[in-house]
């Protein structure tokens, strides 16, 4: 039996399935949030650091170095773990400026971010 069938023969398998589309994850990535950070991350975050935009203005440029980093721009879970790392200063070749985002940048705002990088990449 193909999963179609089982959908329709199991209502309680049905009733969890539209509560999880219609609840979500809880930590969905939010693109158009991501694309705020990325242009304006001192307004949406309300501390006093540089927009991302301000020096990765050009996404080609921006995905070259991730790929150099070993990101992958297709994947947004690898893209915000090297976000993080950067952030960190666990990174090779990131820049120090970075530090500015430790304790101002939360795990949503990476996951935002990163999904909205990945997308970006697509374009």
């Amino acid at each position: 039996m193909h999963m179609h069938g089982l959908i329709h023969r199991c209502r309680p398998l049905r009733v969890l399935l539209v509560l999880a589309l219609v609840a979500g994850p809880v930590s969905a990535q939010d693109i158009v949030r991501g694309a705020r950070l990325f242009s304006d991350t001192q307004v949406v975050t309300g501390r006093a650091v540089g927009n991302c935009i301000a020096c990765h203005a050009d996404l080609d440029a921006l995905r070259e170095m991730i790929r150099n980093r070993g990101g992958r721009v297709d994947d947004a879970r690898s893209v915000r773990n090297l976000i993080d790392r950067s952030i960190a200063g666990a990174q090779p070749g990131a820049a120090n400026a970075k530090a500015q985002y430790r304790g101002v940048l939360t795990p949503q705002d990476l996951r935002d971010l990163a999904a909205y990088l990945t997308r970006a990449a697509r374009g």
